[in-house]
């Protein structure tokens, strides 16, 4: 039976809603585009007036971990469930499934004449390349309870690899998730990379005499090396934002010349950007919309030459590269970023060719795509 485009029920399919990252600019732009009929997600623990702003009111429908006594404080350590958990989303009655998943959503069970468009931010981190560095982070790392983590591990790689099959079209927000995407789990994806609202981060061309950084404070994202660099640097001031759960310890290793700001809201975020000498990211990134933002602003980047940032700066354009992860080779190229001179105005050229404009149209030429010729064969 032909089934009309017009009619046509969509779903979006979230990990989780806790803090607006990148992954929720996304989810904020897919859904005003889609105009989803219901979100879906494993838990929701995010402020009420954030959460409206991203789903326009629509609120979300969770899995039943949302009931877990502590969950909102310990729901990484609930991993080994979202397979069940997802897998018991009833999302049958909807033609379309929209996911975005950096760890299970795109997990999500489907019925035959459904399609499922996967926005994928990355393969499982855990599961595929930052196995190490997560069972030390959770206290994993040594005798009977790493071989029980590793083997729990091995069945989520499992698991996340066999789901992938269900997924009929893949998006990935980089070149280098693309090939994490093939290697994973041998599937190609498109290349649509995540939006920045350059009207938001706006231009600014008086910097200030101080390097910035935000992130969350996890091991991956490499504050320390970060902090290290600097305590070397005793006259370059380092700026921060974020917080988590290693914000203890990184304060204490820090010297005089770095402050921390602790969580600050976007116009804040905006504010040190704009006046930033520098933005600094030190960890390998599936794409880094943070560093495009710093660029937006006419800010220059120093990154580390890895990941997704490689995509996104032209070396002694927009910024330069560190190639090895030691506090002396971040050091080494804050000295020789010292001796350049950036153009503002290049700067955010370049970020513009990400505008959250280019994001849209890219994405819904997609979405239309894959979504009339679906309902073609299904005629």
């Amino acid at each position: 039976m032909f089934l009309s485009f017009a009619n046509m029920k969509v779903v979006f399919v979230h990990d989780w809603f806790t803090i607006a990252a990148g992954a929720e600019k996304v989810a904020t732009e897919i859904i005003d585009m889609i105009q989803p009929h219901a979100v879906y997600s494993l838990f929701n623990f995010m402020d009420f007036g954030t959460l409206n702003q991203i789903t326009q009111g629509r609120g979300v429908r969770t899995s039943f971990l949302q009931q877990i006594p502590l969950a909102s404080e310990y729901y990484r350590h609930l991993a080994p469930l979202y397979p069940r958990a997802v897998s018991r989303l009833d999302v049958s009655e909807f033609d379309i499934i929209i996911s975005s998943s950096w760890v299970a959503a795109k997990g999500v069970q489907k019925r035959p004449g459904q399609i499922h468009i996967c926005y994928c931010h990355t393969p499982m981190r855990f599961a595929w390349g930052l196995e190490s560095i997560y069972l030390e982070q959770y206290g994993f790392n040594k005798g009977l309870k790493r071989l029980f983590a590793k083997f729990l591990i091995q069945r989520l790689r499992t698991w996340d690899e066999k789901t992938a099959q269900g997924v009929d079209f893949f998006i990935s927000n980089s070149e280098f998730v693309k090939s994490r995407i093939q290697k994973a789990y041998n599937r190609n994806a498109a290349v649509i990379y995540p939006p920045v609202n350059t009207a938001k981060f706006a231009l600014h061309t008086q910097k200030s005499e101080y390097f910035f950084t935000a992130c969350r404070f996890v091991d991956y994202k490499n504050l320390e090396l970060i902090i290290k660099a600097f305590n070397r640097l005793p006259n370059h001031r380092l700026v921060i934002a974020g917080q988590g759960p290693q914000e203890k310890r990184l304060r204490k290793l820090a010297a005089p010349n770095i402050e921390f700001l602790g969580w600050v809201n976007e116009e804040k975020l905006i504010y040190y950007m704009q006046r930033a000498k520098g933005f600094i990211n030190a960890s390998i990134e599936d794409f880094g919309i943070a560093g495009l933002e710093a660029q937006s602003t006419g800010t220059p980047i120093i990154a580390l030459g890895k990941g997704g940032y490689t995509e996104t700066v032209i070396e002694n354009e927009t910024g330069i590269f560190f190639h090895r992860e030691h506090p002396e080779a971040l050091a080494d190229a804050i000295i020789r970023f010292d001796r350049l001179k950036f153009d503002p105005l290049r700067i955010r050229e370049n970020a513009l060719r990400f505008d959250r404009e280019v994001f849209r149209e890219t994405y819904l030429n997609f979405f239309l795509d894959k979504t009339f010729t679906h309902v073609e064969e299904l005629a």
